[in-house]
């Protein structure tokens, strides 16, 4: 009797604290408070193309700090490295890819503002609005040199269920890109747009576990044109510890299924601006 009280209390306590990430690739709808920062690292794998070698990490530090209780900003340093030999899906017979002997290097530049809206703590649902420009000195598949100028937008919704206990997040992503090759191609534009969402919950003290998936997809030339190029399905685990000054949180995405598929083999997957499976680590520090 008392061991089963000691741990409904310890399951009701601590909840998930303001912008601690439960999920890898969702974010929550919470902000800092005014004048409380956060540091965090970002580590993520993708490997595996179907043929050949294919493995690449992208890094990335970030730096947040509450402006107010409802306005958040952040800047975030990126680095990413590759590692590319005979990389398929193979087109006309050759690989696409060039091979690359893990070229490390900064990436660029990011910033973003997330403005609070409604808290998942005190209103029936949470809602933020995010917001951010990036540029880019490294192409995320190949690791050839580039300059790319993105803004990236979210619209972020978060519910609390179950005194806290149970998490569902859900975002929709838009990003339009302008990218220009190293060479004499001329400037090209992108439009992506992505869901995610995840589900997780806090089974013991400190501890969430849950499940998060993602659908990603891409449209050249936009605004010129609006066709779709590519899409691809991921789903996952995901788990999240959070202690009192840190936290880290660890999801595993592997695709499910994309197109268009690659003719030269039998799976179900795209597999030529993206990979079979992702690997992301997030580990924050506040102070």
């Amino acid at each position: 009797m008392i061991i089963a009280l000691a741990t409904t209390i310890a399951l009701h306590a601590a909840p998930a604290a303001a912008d601690e990430n439960l999920f890898g690739y969702t974010y929550g709808a919470e902000t800092l408070p005014k004048g409380e920062s956060e540091a965090y690292l970002w580590i993520t794998d993708r490997r595996d193309k179907g043929q050949g070698h294919y493995d690449a990490q992208d890094y990335q530090i970030e730096f947040e700090h509450g402006l107010t209780d409802h306005l958040q900003g952040s800047i975030y340093l990126p680095f990413r490295s590759h590692n590319i030999r005979g990389a398929a899906p193979v087109e006309n017979g050759a690989p696409e890819y060039p091979d690359v002997d893990r070229n490390f290097g900064f990436d660029g530049l990011k910033a973003s503002l997330k403005w609070n809206i409604l808290s998942p703590f005190k209103d029936p649902i949470g809602l933020a609005v995010y917001v951010e420009p990036v540029w880019s000195r490294i192409h995320k598949v190949t690791g050839e040199r580039q300059t790319e100028l993105a803004l990236e937008t979210k619209l972020i919704l978060q519910k609390n269920f179950l005194e806290d206990r149970l998490v569902w997040a859900f975002n929709w992503t838009l990003e339009q890109e302008f990218r220009k090759v190293k060479g004499p191609q001329d400037w090209g534009s992108e439009l992506e747009w992505e869901f995610t969402s995840g589900l997780s919950y806090r089974f013991a003290p400190n501890w969430f576990a849950g499940v998060e998936g993602r659908y990603h997809s891409e449209y050249p030339d936009f605004p010129a044109d609006f066709t779709r190029e590519h899409h691809a399905w991921f789903a996952g685990p995901t788990l999240h510890y959070g202690g009192k000054k840190w936290w880290a949180t660890l999801t595993y995405l592997p695709q499910l299924s994309g197109a268009p598929l690659d003719l030269a083999r039998s799976d179900t997957l795209h597999l030529g601006e993206h990979e079979k499976r992702e690997v992301r680590l997030k580990v924050g520090y506040n102070f």
